[in-house]
């Protein structure tokens, strides 16, 4: 099942679903939107690194954390979807692990892949995926 605009934000309302910081403007038809923290971890090199002006560029990836803080309640998952503006621009994300599930409480990891040729600008606050 797919949750509605309205049984989204009335789960938020209730504290059934935590999202922090939350911002009801981010809840759109059948998801809300998650944005890119301030780091991300460059795995080939086991660094990390600041996202502020970073330029992704062809065939590297990294792992990054989303700034939204997750609490789901037990009888729900919810699904990581990249933003299609991402995809657009050749960014790959979440390729691997994309359920949450009942009672998560974390940031949610992504794995942010550039299969273009041209370089892409990441930077915090970013939005890069829904729930």
């Amino acid at each position: 099942m797919i949750l509605t605009e309205q049984t989204i934000k009335k789960l938020i309302n209730e504290g059934k679903i935590k999202i922090n910081p939350f911002d009801e403007s981010l809840v759109g038809p059948v998801s809300i939107d998650l944005h890119l923290d301030q780091t991300a971890l460059n795995p080939d090199k086991n660094e990390e690194i600041s996202l502020r002006d970073f330029a992704l560029i062809g065939e590297h990836f990294i792992l990054a954390n989303t700034k939204e803080f997750v609490e789901l309640p037990g009888n729900l998952v919810a699904r990581v979807v990249p933003r299609s503006s991402l995809a657009r621009l050749g960014v790959l994300a979440t390729f691997d692990a994309d359920i949450l599930p009942p009672n998560f409480a974390g940031k949610p990891l992504l794995t942010l892949k550039n299969l273009s040729n041209k370089p892409v600008l990441l930077k915090p606050g970013l939005p890069v995926a829904q729930i």
